[in-house]
Order: C-alpha cells, then structure tokens, then sequence
C-alpha cells in the first residue's frame, strides 16, 4: 500500500554519530518497501563548530535534495559553540520553528513520525499533525527530561517543571509511543502512559555493512598499534557515556604500558574529557575524531576490546546503539553498565562480553584486566554477538517492523 511519511529529526546523513545513522537506514529502509519519505531536518553540524562544509553554498532558505529515493528538507541552524543551556537551547529552537515552516512544504502525510531527543521535535511535528490532520507517532530514543535531570545536567526547577510538562503532553498528543526496550516502556508506564499505546522496536545493526575484518588493517598500521591491547569507545562524547570514569581507569592502567585506549568521536563533553587526561598526565589515552567510514570499520576491528560505558543512574532510560554496532564487529564488549539495564541484559544473554559497576573505574580497570588475560575468551565473545545479532537485531528485521507499524496505523485511518 501508498503511504506517505514526513518524519522530524535532527539528525541525519552526513552526520555520523548519535542516531542519524538509524534514522538514514529506517528511510531508506522504507523507500525500498515504497513508503514516500520525507525528512525535516537540520543542516549536518553535529559534533562541529559549524555548518558542514558540503551543505554551506546552496540556494534559498532550506536545503533541498533527494537522496537514495528520500526527500530531504534542511533548516537552516543556530550553532552552539559550547555545551551550556542556552547555546543548546537556542540550536534546539532554531531547527524546531524552522522545521515548522518546512513541515508546509511538502504535500499532505498519511503519517508522521518524530524522532526525539530532543524532546521538543515532538511538538514541531505535532503542529503539523493537526493543521494537516494526520496521526503522529514518536520515537524515543532516550527518556527525557529523566536522562539530564538522573545525572545532573538539569537542576533549575522551573526548567525541569517545564520539560516534565512537555515530557507528558508528547505522550498525550501521539497515536503511538516507540521505546527501544522494556525498561524505557516501564518508564512511560508509570507516568500514566497505558500500555496499549507503547510500541517497543530496539535499534540495530546493519550486519552487511558492518563486518568483522581483520585486525592488522590500515588504521592499525597507520596508528602502530602493534604489541598493544587496544581498549576503543567510539561514538558520541555525552554525558550520558561517563568518559570521566573511562579516563580514570585508563590513570590505574598506566603502568601496563601494553594497554592503550583509543577514545574516537565528539561531543558535548569531549573538551572536559580531554582536559582531564591532560591534568592526569596520561599517555596511555588517544583521542581521535569521528572517522570515515572505511576507517570506522577498521579502527573496530582493531581494538582488542570494545567499551560500552553508561550512567548508573540511566539503566533503565538509554540503549546506546553502539552495542548492536559492535556485536555485528564481532568485538568482545566491556559494558559498564547497571545489572539491571537493557544493555547488561544484551551482552549477558549474547554472551558477547561481561559487564562491571558502572562509574566504578577501579572495577573497569580490573575488568580490562581479567579480560585482557584471556584471549581466547575475547574471540568466543566476539562470535558470540554477532551470531545473536544476526538472529535478533539485524537492520532488515527492525525497520520492517517500522513499517508494519506504519501500515496498521494509515489503515485503520
């Protein structure tokens, strides 16, 4: 059947990190099964300064263009040049009241979909819902306002009273509520959303593009990597990750010279982070920026060991993509994590890897340290996950049951 999407996000292709990549593949995903795709979203400046240079010359207000069969609308954005409030405020109000005008541009949805965070594209595309009268679904990818507000990024009252309140009317105006996990669904339950109108659809990998491949590959070479145990985070520097506590493991490491970690990405966090290296003296810690593709694969590939790291107090509100990423890799995992999160359940039920107390960096670094005797181990976890993610997660799976969702939704219109 016809369906027509218009689908609100921030982030997307060229951008690399935090769920753009996703977003891109449930498009382009759904274009194949002939779902009319439209995306609002902002110009590429992720993790940046500035705009990306490839989006900065164009004609007229937004940035059009159609790429693999998805047509893309790009509001023009505010760039923060630091992590405070108001900066982030203002990027976050930039795109939304833009993406508002260009929500007129296209024609009449059959559905729309809004990706959060943040929790404000909810509203953008809501306001579109109504005037074109066509249902709203929502996508949450982290719970907020609970994630700022657990780990103390968000502590003046009025703002946190005004973000629960946009929280709650976010539910009431969709149709349907999409969670990555039953945690994120418990959540929602106890704030009065009825189970009936939570739909939970984790996130994926797509296991044709991510491969394992061999250890001793260009990035390895060109890092000279050889004779080190490898310990890698890749992805989004944020609050959310705990790199502070990833540093201070690598400050109890320092004398197993052996032991090199490789902390790839950017972020609202990553000046501090690096920052604290820098007063700890560490040399043992490479800080690398978000890589292109090719050379993503093969920094994976390299490590000895892969780090999912997260808040204790986010167990039961975050997923991080990256642990499906690294499972379709074949990398053994390090989460550091609460036993009672989505992820610690993944990689225990995969059995690609072990899990420590998260923001607990003796633990971690004793942890990386048993593991790093047992080699054998590490390879048999590696297979492990991605043989469960072949079964469980795969890309082709999950989108497909965005799209059932979708259908069920426009046909009972």
């Amino acid at each position: 059947m016809s369906i027509k999407l218009l689908l609100y996000h921030m982030r997307y292709f060229p951008d690399k990190t935090g769920t753009a990549p996703l977003v891109t593949q449930l498009c382009q995903d759904l274009v194949g099964k002939g779902v009319e795709v439209t995306v609002i979203t902002s110009l590429p400046h992720y993790g940046r300064n500035s705009i990306h240079p490839d989006y900065r010359d164009y004609r007229g207000f937004f940035h059009h263009s159609t790429e693999e069969g998805v047509r893309i609308i790009r509001t023009p954005v505010f760039v923060p040049r630091s992590g405070g409030i108001l900066p982030r405020a203002l990027n976050y109000l930039s795109y939304n009241l833009l993406s508002i005008v260009a929500g007129f541009l296209p024609g009449k949805p059959d559905v729309l979909l809004a990706v959060n965070p943040p929790i404000t594209t909810a509203f953008s595309a809501w306001i579109i819902s109504f005037l074109r009268r066509a249902p709203l679904l929502i996508g949450i990818q982290d719970v907020w306002p609970d994630c700022v507000i657990r780990v103390g990024k968000l502590k003046n009252r009025l703002v946190v009273w005004i973000s629960e309140i946009l929280e709650k009317t976010q539910y009431l105006i969709a149709r349907k509520v999409i969670v990555l996990s039953r945690g994120m669904k418990s959540n929602l339950e106890s704030k009065g959303v009825h189970s009936d109108k939570i739909e939970i659809i984790a996130n994926w990998a797509d296991t044709g593009a991510v491969q394992p491949l061999s250890k001793f590959n260009d990035f390895y070479r060109e890092q000279n990597l050889e004779g080190y145990f490898v310990v890698l985070f890749s992805g989004n520097h944020g609050y959310i990750s705990a790199l502070d506590n990833v540093v201070r493991a690598a400050a109890l490491l320092q004398e197993h010279r052996e032991i090199l970690f490789i902390l790839a990405g950017e972020g609202s966090v990553k000046v501090e982070v690096v920052d604290l290296a820098a007063q700890l003296g560490l040399e043992n810690i490479r800080f690398l920026p978000t890589q292109p593709e090719k050379t993503w694969l093969e920094m994976l590939a390299a490590c000895d060991l892969a780090l999912v790291p997260l808040r204790k107090d986010l167990a039961g509100l975050n997923v991080p993509s990256k642990v499906y990423t690294l499972m379709a890799a074949a990398r053994p995992i390090l989460a550091s994590v609460p036993e009672e999160s989505e992820v610690a359940r993944l990689v225990l039920d995969a059995k690609s890897g072990t899990i420590c107390r998260p923001d607990d960096p003796t633990d971690l670094a004793e942890k990386i340290l048993a593991m790093k005797a047992d080699p054998d181990l590490l390879g048999e976890y590696g297979r492990n996950g991605r043989k469960y993610l072949l079964k469980n997660f795969n890309r082709q799976q999950q989108t497909a049951r965005y799209y059932q969702l979708l259908k069920s939704i426009v046909v009972k219109e």
